[in-house]
């Protein structure tokens, strides 16, 4: 399982590969746009259910969050279209 600190900056790299504006994510999120950077800019303050609408948000845009592993630390993917 990944650290808080780990969800946060994979969540930043997420939006930007899917190429959504903070305001698209915070729509998506039902959040606020500042929210959106709160949580982008370390996540101060922001409870961890907010953080887990967003991270929900984007697991349905078709990000796929991998945990690390002995070989690799956590990462993202995006799920392949059928």
């Amino acid at each position: 399982m990944e650290s808080f600190a780990d969800t946060i900056r994979m969540m930043r790299v997420a939006r930007a590969l899917l190429e959504l504006s903070q305001e698209d994510l915070a729509e998506l999120a039902g959040v606020g746009r500042q929210t959106i950077v709160r949580i982008e800019g370390g996540g101060k303050g922001v409870a961890f259910d907010v953080v887990d609408r967003v991270r929900t948000a984007l697991e349905k845009e078709g990000v796929v969050f991998l945990s690390s592993t002995a070989d690799h630390g956590p990462g993202i993917a995006l799920r392949r279209l059928k």
